[in-house]
């Protein structure tokens, strides 16, 4: 008996969900997929897309990284979202996205051996300048030239 009740709960809930949404797009209030990225449908042209005008590598997305604690002190972490430039090249640029997990953990790791008081005493210059050296290491066919931050926020638990 409550089995079957529950059965009539879920058909009911799946239409008035399918109801809802063509109401919707028949009423031009949704258009599916509006407002997702496509990185899949980008173009091959190195001067456009996801090679960027100035050769943009930003696939490395949001990092949180849990920073290193002082004794006592609270569990802090940083978010942040970098992205590289460099020299125009597909090569480079195919290299750089093989090894992009490798490329996130190298900031990672550099970011959680430091507490929240030793960042904010570094310049953003010098962090920047270890970090390209850091990353440069692991590349072959080519070197970042520049490392950017879209987001760089502290939270502190």
């Amino acid at each position: 008996m409550l089995n079957k009740f529950l059965s009539i709960v879920a058909i009911l809930m799946v239409i008035s969900a399918i109801a809802v949404t063509a109401v919707a797009v028949l009423k031009k209030h949704a258009v599916p997929g509006e407002g997702l990225e496509r990185i899949f449908d980008r173009p091959e042209d190195p001067s456009v897309g996801k090679f960027g005008a100035e050769g943009e590598f930003n696939l490395i997305g949001k990092l949180w990284i849990v920073l290193k604690s002082e004794k006592g002190g609270r569990k802090e972490t940083l978010i942040v979202s970098p992205w590289l430039e460099y020299e125009q090249d597909r090569a480079f640029y195919e290299e750089m996205e093989e090894k992009y997990t490798q490329i996130r953990k190298t900031i990672t790791d550099y970011f959680s051996q430091m507490t929240l008081k030793e960042i904010r005493a570094r310049s953003e210059d010098t962090m920047k300048a270890e970090l390209m050296a850091r990353i440069n290491s692991i590349l072959v066919l080519g070197k970042i030239k520049r490392i950017y931050f879209n987001d760089f926020q502290f939270l502190e638990e």
